[in-house]
């Protein structure tokens, strides 16, 4: 884990938004947390992107409680997930 999240998740979440470190390293776990369940190729399309990149702290939180579904249906896990991701971001 130690191995994925320092040479494939962080260097993925750096190269798509430099700025999150800016936010601090709760933030930055977050979204590392983020990218280790979905992949950066979601990271890539999404708005929460978008939102990080333009420094919209507020707008990145309601974008990761969007990613909640799996299977066609909202998972409480996922819910929870993406709570506890927000809560980082801070």
């Amino acid at each position: 884990l130690r191995n994925e999240l320092a040479g494939v998740v962080y260097p993925a979440v750096l190269a798509l938004c430099p700025n999150i470190v800016n936010w601090g390293p709760k933030a930055t776990a977050a979204i590392m947390d983020f990218v280790y369940n979905l992949g950066a190729g979601r990271l890539r399309s999404s708005t929460l992107r978008k939102k990080i990149q333009a420094d919209d702290r507020i707008g990145a939180k309601k974008e990761l409680t969007k990613w909640v579904m799996g299977g066609g249906r909202v998972l409480p896990g996922l819910v929870k997930r993406r709570m506890t991701e927000c809560a980082l971001i801070g």
